[in-house]
């Protein structure tokens, strides 16, 4: 996988009302497989807004990985704006609702069997440990909100995202950032091969430059 671009969906993100655990995990898993993040943007449950941002990130990247939003309640718009966003209309997906009825068996719920609703031509994506799935088609990962299913997915897709892999080294300093910023200029001009950046740290009052080197070649990196 090329690029990818991150959606997380909610309205108690937005709101403060929870902590987004989701775009970080997914953020470092595909830090430790080199796949490049374009964007990660986190929008209200509206059915237009989510269409959208879709229309906009797909333009952006290969990938979108959607979190949230694919629950039974009437907020949960995800699947509708997806089919919406890819041109296509909602079907019922027969193993989707096979797992469905297996999950809650004579207790299923109409809205919990929409859960099995999907755009037309979806696969499903399975959770590597758990019976938990989420569905892909043309690039967009619709994953379950719920962080213990959404990194239980991200895990299983880990095969699917990997590229080569990227060395990395970490140096850090006493120096302030201003003091370094043309030497680390002069070392990105002399291998662009070999992309830098710095971050300035802070602890218990005493500050730091942490300053990571990543390429493709461990040689370049040393």
């Amino acid at each position: 996988m090329s690029t990818v671009a991150v959606l997380i969906i909610g309205d108690e993100i937005l709101k403060g009302e929870i902590d987004d655990a989701n775009a970080p995990y997914l953020l470092h898993a595909l830090q430790e497989l080199a796949v490049p993040v374009e964007r990660v943007v986190t929008v209200p449950d509206r059915r237009e807004l989510i269409v959208d941002e879709l229309k906009r990130l797909r333009a952006l990247a290969e990938a979108v990985v959607v979190s949230g939003g694919l629950g039974p309640t009437h907020d949960d718009v995800t699947r509708m704006a997806i089919a919406e966003a890819l041109g296509t209309d909602l079907v019922v997906h027969p193993e989707a609702e096979a797992r469905v009825r297996g999950f809650y068996a004579e207790k299923v719920t109409d809205a919990e069997l929409s859960m099995a609703q999907m755009p037309r031509g979806a696969r499903l994506v399975d959770g590597l440990r758990t019976k938990t799935f989420g569905f892909e088609l043309d690039g967009v990962y619709a994953l379950p909100g719920v962080p213990f299913l959404f990194r239980d997915i991200v895990d299983g897709l880990k095969a699917s995202f990997a590229e080569e892999p990227v060395h990395r080294r970490v140096v850090e300093t006493t120096r302030r950032e201003g003091p370094i910023a043309p030497c680390l200029a002069a070392v990105q001009e002399r291998a662009p091969d070999v992309a830098s950046g710095s971050d300035p740290l802070y602890d218990a009052g005493a500050g730091r430059v942490r300053v990571v080197l990543r390429c493709a070649d461990p040689a370049r990196r040393d």
